[in-house]
């Protein structure tokens, strides 16, 4: 199991790139649209929120699995293993809540958009959308930090 997490996490973190590559390139294009020919890439704006959004989101799980999160070691460097187990479980316990509470919320928010057909102002393109990969995001930060709990406490490698 660890290791379909970690392809999965990895491969939503390299999902995120190509999003923020792709928003870079698309940014680039509209303001060399608007100042060289007075005609930027219409809903620009709107594109690039959806799309920061979800490639934030998207690098949560592999965060969270490479151990890339802040800590603050600094008051458990001398602690004993015992003591650093039990902080680093309950850090995973909360994310791992966290994680579920975010993503029951976004996917309730999300259903609602879709329900009500809410869309952008200028593009027209469903708000759902933008929602739909923060779920799957929070979705596998929750199964990751669930996983990495459970094999702390068991002494496992991941």
């Amino acid at each position: 199991m660890g290791r379909w997490i970690a392809r999965v996490c990895r491969a939503l973190a390299i999902a995120a790139g190509v999003i923020l590559v792709a928003m870079a390139l698309m940014s680039l294009a509209s303001i060399v649209g608007r100042t060289l020919f007075g005609k930027p890439i219409t809903g620009d704006y709107e594109l690039v929120q959806m799309m920061c959004a979800a490639a934030v989101s998207l690098t949560l799980p592999y965060a969270h699995w490479a151990g890339g999160h802040v800590i603050v070691d600094f008051l458990t460097a001398r602690a004993s293993p015992g003591l650093r187990l039990l902080l680093d479980s309950v850090a995973d316990m909360l994310m791992a809540f966290a994680g579920a509470v975010m993503c029951m919320r976004l996917a309730v928010g999300m259903m609602d958009l879709r329900r009500n057909m809410d869309s952008s102002m200028l593009l027209g393109l469903p708000t759902w959308w933008g929602y739909a990969p923060m779920v799957v995001s929070f979705g596998m930060l929750t199964l990751t930090a669930g996983y990495i709990l459970v094999a702390r406490i068991m002494g496992a490698n991941r």
